[in-house]
């Protein structure tokens, strides 16, 4: 996981994410944003930093998105479930028919359980999520 955070990072900066990089690696293939998204989601449970650099960058650049491509590349190679949340979130700072139009297409989870994951390990932080979780998680 480590390696791909990093090229995420790098992405991210090259995106112009809040994201600071130690070394700008200027050999990794540029993609688009809407594939950087989607990957993005798959990792962003693990890391808090990536899930507000991402948050951050669909608040001020959504009108750059093609949403068809982005819910395609999620689907593919991220969590839908993630990006919902993600969009939820961003639309209460921005909002935006793209963000309700995604988050109509994102699956939620079966059952509700907290965003990160290393809260779910830890018996007090998952009992405190339930009983105070927000909505925007829900």
């Amino acid at each position: 996981m480590g390696d791909s955070l990093d090229r995420l990072f790098q992405e991210w900066h090259r995106l112009g994410g809040a994201v600071l990089v130690d070394e700008v690696d200027h050999d990794l293939p540029v993609r688009s944003p809407e594939e950087v998204i989607a990957e993005s989601t798959a990792y962003c449970r693990e890391s808090g930093r990536l899930m507000w650099v991402v948050l951050g960058w669909l608040i001020r650049h959504i009108d750059e998105i093609d949403e068809e491509r982005l819910l395609r590349e999620t689907e593919r190679m991220g969590d839908l479930s993630v990006l919902g949340v993600l969009c939820d979130a961003a639309r209460l700072k921005n909002p935006h028919p793209k963000f309700e139009r995604i988050i109509s297409r994102c699956v939620p989870n079966d059952k509700v359980e907290p965003f990160f994951r290393r809260v779910a390990k830890s018996s007090l932080a998952f009992k405190l999520t339930q009983e105070n979780s927000l909505d925007v998680f829900r």
